[in-house]
């Protein structure tokens, strides 16, 4: 198994998306305003984080000169595919939906200092469509990456199993032809 940066860097996204969704339910249960507002801050910073993280992804799978060339059945790969293609829109627009949130709610959204203009006009009936679907693919993202993570899981046994059984397969031969070179 060789190092991927691709899948590293995939893998951090998902662990800040994380992250950033354990904080966005920690500072709602949070009573002090102060306190509730930095929890809030580092959600942000966590979210809109996950972005060019994902970025990076993207362009360190793009320049991944080895595809995966394991031996799976072939309603793997394809499911494989669907699922890390849904989980990469998804995580795409959940960064830019907090951000538009922000924008709807008539707060700046701040990253790492930087304010960063708003993406639309402050409405109340908006932030709260927002506000559900915001959390709605927070939960989807999380549910998604347990499937990915199986659906990986899956594939690396698929491919342990078929390497097994090659090797079980050429072992015998390799005898036979051992015994007739030795008689």
């Amino acid at each position: 198994m060789r190092w991927q940066w691709g899948r590293t860097l995939f893998w951090t996204t998902i662990g800040l998306v994380a992250g950033s969704f354990v904080l966005a339910l920690v500072g709602e249960e949070i009573s002090s305003t102060r306190v509730r507002e930095q929890i809030l801050n580092w959600h942000e910073w966590l979210g809109l984080l996950s972005l060019p993280t994902l970025i990076a992804t993207l362009i360190a799978q793009w320049f991944d000169k080895h595809p995966d060339s394991l031996p799976l059945p072939h309603w793997l790969p394809w499911l494989r595919g669907a699922v890390g293609v849904f989980l990469y829109v998804l995580l795409v627009l959940q960064p830019l939906s907090g951000w538009l949130l922000a924008s709807h709610e008539g707060k700046l959204a701040s990253f790492f200092g930087w304010m960063l203009p708003p993406l639309a006009s402050p409405s109340g009936t908006l932030a709260h469509y927002g506000y559900v679907y915001h959390g709605l693919g927070g939960v989807l993202i999380l549910l998604i990456s347990a499937l990915n993570l199986r659906l990986n899981l899956t594939a690396y046994v698929f491919s342990l199993v078929a390497s097994v059984r090659r090797r079980r397969r050429t072992a015998p031969e390799a005898k036979k032809r051992t015994y007739r070179d030795g008689a």
